[in-house]
């Protein structure tokens, strides 16, 4: 009797939870806003290595005069994001404006000492996406993805990376983090100030304003932001209008069924396609989620491998050489539906020859996703794919 009561408990519980997140969905299509899309221009650098990333941020943020406005998905508590965080302070009690926003599971390590040391120092500290009732298991799933800051108005970062030690390569568990970064002046600069200052208000209820400055001409560039609607709408555009070459990496491959398609068409208009992941997993049942995908573009003649030289969290897609995205969105469940993001895609065919030089020097040294791989894959493995069958919605 115990046992039946305990079945139906949590057959009940699961059952909740499913009726939670389809709620949650049908309330978030009504109420979410459609992605947006500003052409812009300025300047723009890659960053692919955190040492390199934090070395030139942390100057930037050092010399600000006017205000600085962070937004992060993680921040940890290492010594990184200490001095990170610190040098944050100093700014402020030099009588800098500065706004952190840090997600609120991303950011769970930023607990109440470290708020209060923020305040006292003059920082404005906000979470973003508490998870709230009702929906409350919805809630948890949506993240505010975004990592933007904008520093007195003339330089802005965007990227992959977030906060912490794990970023630079001191974790002997994931070892080289493999990421993109790109550090932004111009026009541009003022339409991601743009989606920052809206996140700010929709979390803190305070309107702040982007800082007008004149800027030179720059590079063509679109900035997008998302509310987790019509991000997959927009890669399946990117995917057919790709007439010779299709490169994507990412660190989680869960396309939804259109998209699928869209590759197999590549594949079948022989178009090539070129997928890198990562070999290392830094979420549970991801990797696993993905290899049933990876398989069919096999199948069909992508080219795919696995980062093995550390852990892979790049998000680009590049088409024909002629065009890149570079942002916070992954090629996955939650990046198209779920979460909030900040993408920018870049047309320099000399910039874009540049990055694309550095994937391919990255897809030299992985290991290839092939039969000889699949059938040597593990038990636990295999076993793991068909729990992440199940969980694709949230992965």
């Amino acid at each position: 009797m115990i046992v039946v009561i305990i079945l139906i408990s949590i057959t009940t519980f699961i059952l909740l939870l499913i009726s939670d997140f389809k709620m949650g969905q049908i309330s978030h299509k009504k109420t979410g806003y459609p992605i947006n899309t500003a052409e812009t221009h300025g300047q723009y650098e890659l960053f692919s290595n955190g040492l390199t990333l934090f070395e030139a941020f942390f100057q930037d943020i050092s010399e600000a005069k006017v205000r600085v406005d962070i937004s992060f998905f993680i921040i940890d508590q290492d010594e990184l994001s200490r001095k990170f965080l610190d040098i944050l302070k100093k700014k402020a009690q030099e009588g800098v404006p500065v706004h952190l926003l840090g997600d609120r599971l991303g950011c769970y390590q930023i607990n109440k000492q470290i708020r209060n040391e923020l305040k006292e120092a003059g920082v404005h500290f906000a979470f973003a996406e508490k998870p709230s009732f009702p929906l409350f298991f919805y809630h948890l799933n949506r993240r505010n993805h975004r990592k933007i800051t904008v520093i007195d108005g003339k330089i802005a970062y965007i990227g992959g990376f977030n906060v912490g030690s794990n970023y630079t390569g001191h974790n002997p568990k994931f070892g080289d983090w493999r990421d993109y970064h790109l550090r932004y002046t111009g026009e541009v600069v003022e339409k991601l100030h743009a989606v920052f200052i809206k996140d700010w208000y929709e979390y803190t209820g305070e309107k702040l304003t982007t800082i007008k400055i004149s800027h030179p001409e720059g590079k063509k560039v679109s900035v997008l932001d998302s509310d987790g609607l019509g991000v997959a709408e927009e890669f399946n555009r990117i995917i057919r209008s790709a007439s010779k070459e299709i490169i994507i990496g990412t660190p989680y491959f869960i396309p939804t069924p259109k998209l699928l398609h869209s590759l197999k068409n590549a594949l079948k208009n022989g178009i090539e396609l070129h997928i890198l992941v990562p070999m290392k997993s830094d979420h549970p049942f991801v990797k696993e989620a993905g290899i049933v995908f990876l398989n069919e573009l096999y199948q069909k003649g992508a080219h795919i491998k696995f980062f093995d030289a550390g852990f892979y969290h790049s998000k680009v897609i590049i088409v024909d050489g002629g065009f890149a995205d570079i942002g916070t969105a992954n090629f996955d469940r939650r990046s198209f539906f779920l979460n909030k993001e900040v993408n920018t895609y870049v047309y320099d065919k000399t910039f874009i020859a540049a990055v694309r030089e550095g994937y391919f020097q990255d897809m030299k040294d992985a290991v290839p996703f092939d039969e000889s791989w699949l059938k040597n894959r593990s038990l636990s493995t295999k076993i793991n794919e068909k729990i992440a069958a199940k969980l694709r919605p949230l992965l």
